[in-house]
């Protein structure tokens, strides 16, 4: 993926299986090390957006300029603790539609996690993505157990 310039704003959006292994405790304490890791990475480059995880996959927006986008998800794609990574969205866009500042860390409800999950596997990409992207703006806009500020998990 090469983005055509460094300028204007640039969104990618993936979704992708968790690896974390462990009880539910461990894994929160393994994302949660990537979030404080990856909120410094982020501010010094640029970027924002929103990452969700539902227990079995993640899905993240990040959203700046194209090089410094690209930059964070080659390192992404690089990660360990998730594999089957699938490019939901990619391309310039006129305005940030995860928020304008840090990237928030969604943690959607118990019967839209499953919802989620059961789409991950029996949903075509682009249908389960819509979903995805949809119930992420909505989490945004509404704020529900929504925590800032939290940036994109990446390998240290």
């Amino acid at each position: 993926m090469t983005p055509p310039d460094d300028t204007g704003l640039f969104r990618l959006v993936y979704r992708s299986r968790s690896t974390i292994a462990g009880d539910a405790e461990a894994v929160q304490q393994t994302i949660d090390a990537a979030v404080a890791t990856s909120q410094r990475r982020n501010v010094q480059a640029g970027v924002t957006g929103t990452l969700m995880f539902t227990g079995l996959f993640f899905v993240q927006a990040l959203e700046g300029a194209p090089a410094a986008v690209e930059a964070i998800f080659d390192r992404i794609c690089c990660d360990l603790r998730h594999t089957s990574l699938e490019v939901i969205e990619c391309g310039p866009v006129l305005e940030p539609g995860f928020g304008n500042g840090a990237m928030t860390y969604l943690v959607p409800d118990a019967v839209a996690g499953a919802l989620l999950d059961r789409m991950g596997v029996e949903v075509e990409l682009a249908d389960a993505a819509a979903a995805a992207m949809r119930l992420m703006a909505a989490l945004v806009r509404t704020g529900p157990r929504a925590i800032e500020p939290v940036q994109n998990v990446v390998a240290e």
